[in-house]
């Protein structure tokens, strides 16, 4: 019950603040922290519904290749984010790295890496091609077998992606309606299931590692 109220919670706009932040410094990558206020319940106490499904797409990996998402995440539990690499706001795109990073040693620690694919996707295409998510990638300490970072060949790709998770994206323009590099966006992390529904999502004030990863043990029926 209360993890179905937090996924409610987090796909709205309501009591989230979306966020906005300019390209940071060339090579660097402002990691976020964040300490939660509330105990997750024990996994396997409390249900978390189907939402809606998703579909698979064809994105390019870090190392350049077009990967069927469907295919790499089928028979998995997937904890998928989106992130554009520039953003510097400390509980914003950093934050949901941050998380990932966490969750990626309580995988191995807990026996889970195998059953679970992290997942991070760029909605800035154009300045975050293969060669600077391997760099974001590396920051975080990323292990290709269990985390791996995508881009969308195209803008319509993009959108399709976009539109099927239900993440919103802004780009900022000025007065002259150049590009500001800015994005504004609700962060969301999304929880999907081995047949590809969405389960949980979370927002910054719920991103937690103990959290998330309780609710891949409940949809998996793992104690």
């Amino acid at each position: 019950m209360v993890a179905t109220l937090l996924a409610a919670a987090a796909l709205g706009p309501a009591g989230v603040e979306a966020h906005s932040a300019g390209p940071a410094l060339p090579d660097e990558f402002i990691q976020g922290a964040f300490s939660p206020a509330f105990v997750p319940p024990e996994p396997g106490t409390y249900e978390l519904p189907a939402i809606k499904r998703v579909g698979g797409f064809r994105l390019r990996d870090a190392a350049g290749r077009l990967v069927d998402t469907r295919s790499m995440m089928a028979g998995k539990v997937a904890v998928v984010s989106f992130i554009y690499t520039a953003c510097p706001d400390r509980l914003g795109c950093p934050l949901a790295s941050s998380t990932l990073r966490d969750l990626q040693s309580r995988l191995r620690e807990s026996g889970l890496a195998r059953q679970t694919a992290l997942v991070t996707i760029s909605f800035d295409p154009e300045r975050d091609r293969p060669d600077q998510l391997a760099k974001y990638a590396k920051v975080y300490d990323a292990d290709p077998a269990v985390w791996r970072f995508f881009t969308a060949p195209s803008a319509r790709v993009l959108e399709a992606v976009l539109e099927s998770y239900g993440q919103d994206r802004t780009p900022e323009r000025d007065e002259q309606g150049r590009s500001t590099g800015r994005i504004r966006h609700v962060l969301k992390v999304f929880l999907v299931d081995r047949d590809g529904f969405i389960r949980n999502v979370y927002s910054a004030g719920f991103l937690v590692p103990e959290l998330v990863l309780n609710d891949i043990r409940t949809v998996l029926g793992a104690r």
